[in-house]
This record gives C-alpha cells, structure tokens and sequence, in this order.
C-alpha cells in the first residue's frame, strides 16, 4: 500500500497543506530543510513516479504544455507535431490541451498543466490579452505562436509570421486579377496588425473604398466561410473574397457554388495558412502557406533552450510563402 500526503505530514512532522505546497512547486515561503525532509520521504516511499520525484528535487519534469484553441483545424496540430518532434529529441515529453476557444476551458488548461509540474508552457493565438497580462507575473517559461500579442520587456517568446502583410499580398494579388469588389471574411480582432488590417489597407492603397457591408468575421471555421459568404452574396454582387484561413475558404467555396456561380470565373477566392487539404478542394486554393511545422519546432527549441541552459527568449519571425493555385 502506497503512503498517503497525510502521513507524509506526519512523517516530517509538518501539516498536509505543506506537503501539498512542497509537490505542487508551490513552496517559495517553506525552509529549505522542511522542503528537503518532505522531498526525502515522498522519494523513500514511492509517492510519486520516478520522473515526478526527481522533477520536485531540481524543479523540473521533463515535460512542457502546449494549449491549442481548436485541434479540429489541421493547422494546429500541424504546430503540435513540429513541437514535439523537438522535444523528443531533446528529451521532453509534450502534454497537450484543446481549449475550444472558450475563456474557462483556456483557464483550466493552464491549471491543469501547472498541476502536472509541466517546466514550460506553449500558447496559440487563443490567450486572452487580459488572462495573459495576468499570467505574465507567473514567471513560467513561455512562447506564443502564431498570435499578435506584445511580448516587449517580458520574459516572454514569440514565433510567427507577419499576418497582416500576408493578407495585404493575398487581396493585392486579387486586386491585380481585377477584382474590384472584394470581400472580406475572417474571424473577430481588437488587434491593430491582423488580417484585417492587411486586407483594409491594400484597398486604401489600390484607391478601392471599404465596403463594411461585404466584411464578416466570426471564427477561424468553415461555418464561419459557408455562413459569410451566404450573407454577402444575398446582397451583394462581389469578384473576389479574401479569407482569414482555408478552412473559412472552404466553406465559402461550398456557399459559391451553391449560390451556382463559378470559382475563379465568377469569384476569385485566397486562403491563409496552406493546410494538407486545400490542394484537394475543387478548385485547388490559392493562399499563403504559413510555415506550421516549422513554427512549432521553433517554439519547442527556444522554449527547451531556456529552461535546459538560461537561454533568453526572443521574437522570431518566420516566412510566409504565396501558394498559387486554381481558385484565382
């Protein structure tokens, strides 16, 4: 029979909230010799796996977190394989957690995996800005990707693409195409540098005035595309539509042809991101490839650097590709 916290307690004559605290990593205001007396009983009696036992005596466990908003766009988990491609190579198991985009399941993540003693943590662009302005103080290693948030005078890692400039490209290219009336479909952003402002100022450049009225934003989700674009065409008549990402160009290819008008002959449509599929629509998408795979070794390497050997965290901006297909 395994020994229990209580009797830990008893064993090193302290209370059960200090054993908890000591475990939990929690134990900045416990002497070093109560924390030691604890860490040899926990270790002589097998309370927690070897990995864990050896993680509470040097703060470390080996492993890292990785929050994601939404595993069922394959953007995502394209980031998770590069992350844990490199982390296995450098001796670090990857835990996972699906946030749904949901503010308290985001929250419950990050309590979960602090629980599990992770030595690191990775964030996609779901983080709230004011959760994260509160996370900040909790001095855990961190990188974000492929999110637009400030990072200066923190402590904090970044990888990812500028965004904005790839939308700027991707409706300029429809704008040379001679599409006039272009519209825009994306999910929501208070950012001042997101998609939309790309979009907002390769019109403003190309002397085409902003129609409001033929810009959706919702979600990253095929709904999202199908539901925009249906909207759009009930009242207007459009020749181009730039989207956030492939998945919303998917469900707005699906409202175009169902609306029985012709891609590119009638509308010309650009993706964000290149995931495996939008070669496979019909017709193949033309959008900008986001280096997915190579974002996520990014982040796993500068993360792992910093806990292993100090190594200080950085901004790191990777390459956006144009991906020229059929749909344009």
């Amino acid at each position: 029979m395994s020994i229990t916290m209580k009797q830990i307690a008893d064993l090193a004559q302290v209370s059960t909230a200090t054993v908890s605290k000591i475990i939990n990593g929690r134990d900045e205001h416990i002497s070093q010799s109560t924390r030691e007396k604890v860490l040899s009983i926990i270790e002589e009696h097998h309370f927690s796996p070897n990995t864990v036992a050896k993680g509470l005596r040097v703060k470390k466990t080996s492993t890292i977190g990785f929050v994601l908003p939404d595993i069922t766009n394959p953007f995502f988990p394209e980031i998770a394989r590069g992350i844990e491609d490199v982390a296995n190579k450098m001796g670090f198991a990857v835990v996972f957690c699906n946030t749904d985009n949901e503010a308290e399941r985001e929250q419950a993540c990050v309590s979960f995996l602090q629980s599990k003693m992770v030595d690191g943590l990775i964030f996609t662009r779901s983080l709230r800005k004011s959760f994260f302005e509160n996370y900040l103080s909790r001095n855990i290693p961190t990188v974000v990707v492929d999110r637009d948030v400030d990072t200066a005078g923190s402590a904090i890692g970044k990888v990812y693409i500028d965004t904005r400039a790839a939308v700027y490209d991707a409706t300029k290219l429809l704008i040379g195409k001679g599409c006039r009336q272009i519209a825009f479909i994306s999910a929501m952003s208070t950012s001042q540098t997101d998609r939309y402002g790309g979009y907002r100022r390769a019109l403003e450049e190309s002397g085409i005035a902003l129609d409001e009225s033929i810009v959706y934003r919702e979600h990253y989700s095929a709904e999202t595309g199908f539901r925009g674009a249906e909207a759009i065409l009930k009242e207007h008549k459009v020749d181009g539509i730039v989207c956030g990402n492939d998945l919303i160009a998917a469900g707005a290819m699906q409202a175009i042809r169902q609306k029985g008008l012709s891609i590119p002959g009638d509308i010309r449509i650009v993706g964000v991101d290149n995931i495996y599929f939008s070669r496979f629509l019909y017709p193949p998408l033309t959008t900008i490839e986001q280096p997915a795979y190579e974002m996520g070794m990014a982040a796993a390497r500068m993360l792992i650097n910093n806990i292993l050997y100090g190594e200080p965290m950085f901004e790191q901006k990777l390459d956006y590709k144009l991906i020229l297909r059929e749909t344009v």
